[in-house]
C-alpha cells in the first residue's frame, strides 16, 4: 500500500492492467505499439518466472526485489516481494510491493 504525502496513513495502490502499462512503455519509448508489445511480453514473462523460482532481481531503475515463498493454510502459495529502491532526491526506499 502506498502512503498519503506527508502522511503515514495507508491507501489503496492504483491497479494498472497490462493495456494500460503497455502504453505508458510506448509513450515513453517512443517504439511502434506492434515492436515493443512482444519485447514487454518477453520481460513480463521473464520477470514472473523469476518471481516464482525466488530469485533476487537486481535490475535499475526498477530496484532489487528480494522474493520469499510461503503457504497459507489453504495450500496456496504466496509470494511476498520486498523491493528496495533509490528515490529521486538518491536515498534508499524500502517497501513492500504486495501492499
Amino acid at each position: 500500500m502506498a502512503h498519503a504525502k506527508g502522511r503515514g496513513e495507508p491507501v489503496p495502490a492504483r491497479i494498472v492492467q497490462k493495456k494500460e502499462f503497455l502504453d505508458r512503455v510506448v509513450a515513453a519509448s517512443g517504439a511502434g505499439r506492434s515492436a515493443a508489445r512482444p519485447i514487454i511480453d518477453a520481460v513480463l514473462e521473464q520477470l514472473g518466472e523469476a518471481i516464482a523460482a525466488g530469485e533476487t532481481l537486481a535490475i535499475p531503475p526498477f530496484g532489487k526485489a528480494r522474493v520469499s515463498h510461503q503457504r497459507d493454510v489453504r495450500g496456496s502459495d504466496i509470494i511476498t516481494m520486498r523491493l528496495r529502491r533509490k528515490s529521486l532526491d538518491g536515498a534508499d526506499r524500502l517497501g513492500d510491493a504486495d501492499d
